[in-house]
């Protein structure tokens, strides 16, 4: 591991990497511990071409010593200073705790063979980075509009912290079909490189978990947050009135205001957040999945990876109309209200088992798997390159 204090930098354990292979550094606005979102995706796909520094966002509290470890093969974890908190809410802060990190980063990466070909930003406010680092790229891939996921008096500083990015981009990426509309002009128009799943390890055959509480009935499935940004519990209440039959299991953190709608219905099962490893024995014990999602909202543009992963498992997948969703309407049903939901739901259960839309599912999740999205990054990088 490579710890770095103040102006000096101490190596142990595995050390520095040898060779001569150029550099991506990737900051991330999610940490890498849990391995399981866009982020940690692309920079698996990166590290087949590039060593790759996965920078996790700046903490909450203030930290001197900078932390640089591998954590998996031609990858490696960099926790660096924050000399100031709430750089998320305060410019000033925010600008000295990149200056600082990107500091401690280089003092290590000039010890390195190689040079930095790729500065990754997918954090808004890592902005000041893409100037701080000679790099001969920068690419902004915008997973989701960070200033949605803020109170309305931050806003204005997430705002500005994404045109900066955007400006600052070679390439600009964007997860879904519904983002680049919503997005500040930049020099190059956004290029869709949506969200995908890993069909390996949501594979139809495995460990099932049981039934929640030896339900007889039909098992209506949902893995995410139960919250009132994305998450409709009002429909999700109201299909449940209508099929008290229907059991419906919730994977994943709750709010306590998106719990609200659920209340007293007891065919419905908060199974709070899981494992990744135990995801996919959870979904298979569902019947049928769904994405029941607000839209008209601030955050209709995203393109849930949990449809592919879905797939991948073989389920049907009801959801409601999502922008980036509707080129999928041949697989999954639309359906927008309590009753063109149930009656999704209900149709769907009709086609669980049939061999044939199984397999077809499973053939549209490989189609849009991480190895797939990573061919296709190569190429646009190829294509900055040039």
């Amino acid at each position: 591991m490579t710890e770095v204090t103040g102006a000096a930098v101490r190596t142990e354990g595995y050390g520095a990497p040898a060779g001569t292979a150029d550099w991506v550094v990737f900051f991330s606005g999610t940490p890498w511990p849990g391995g399981a979102h866009r982020q940690h995706a692309l920079a698996r796909q990166l590290a087949t071409a590039y060593r790759v520094v996965f920078v996790d966002p700046p903490g909450h509290r203030i930290r001197s010593r900078a932390s640089i470890r591998p954590v998996e093969r031609r990858i490696w974890r960099a926790v660096l200073p924050t000399v100031a908190p709430f750089g998320r809410h305060l410019p000033p802060a925010n600008a000295a705790n990149r200056r600082v990190a990107v500091a401690s980063l280089r003092r290590w990466l000039d010890r390195e063979a190689g040079t930095v070909r790729l500065v990754w930003l997918d954090e808004d406010l890592a902005a000041p980075c893409a100037v701080l680092l000679d790099t001969a790229a920068v690419v902004y891939d915008a997973a989701d509009l960070d200033w949605t996921f803020t109170r309305r008096w931050n806003r204005n500083h997430l705002r500005r912290s994404l045109t900066r990015a955007v400006a600052a981009a070679d390439l600009v990426l964007a997860s879904s079909t519904a983002l680049p509309a919503r997005m500040p002009a930049g020099r190059r128009a956004p290029v869709v490189l949506p969200n995908a799943c890993d069909p390996e390890h949501f594979t139809p055959h495995g460990p099932t978990a049981s039934r929640p509480g030896g339900t007889p009935g039909p098992v209506i499935g949902y893995c995410g947050a139960v919250d009132t940004r994305a998450f409709d519990g009002e429909l999700i209440a109201a299909v449940a009135r209508s099929r008290p039959e229907w059991t419906f299991l919730l994977i994943g953190p709750s709010t306590r205001t998106g719990r609200a709608a659920l209340a007293g219905l007891t065919n419905v099962r908060l199974a709070g957040p899981v494992p990744y490893a135990e995801l996919p024995g959870m979904l298979r014990a569902c019947d049928v999945t769904v994405i029941p999602y607000r839209i008209g909202g601030l955050v209709d543009y995203v393109h849930p990876k949990k449809c592919y992963e879905y797939l991948a498992l073989g389920k049907p997948v009801v959801a409601t109309p999502l922008p980036a969703l509707r080129g999928l309407a041949g697989v999954v049903r639309l359906a927008a209200g309590p009753d063109a939901f149930a009656d999704g739901i209900a149709a769907a259960l009709a086609e669980a088992s049939i061999p044939a839309q199984v397999a077809r599912r499973r053939a549209v999740a490989r189609a849009n798997s991480w190895t797939a999205r990573g061919e296709q990054l190569r190429t646009l990088l190829a294509e900055v390159a040039r």
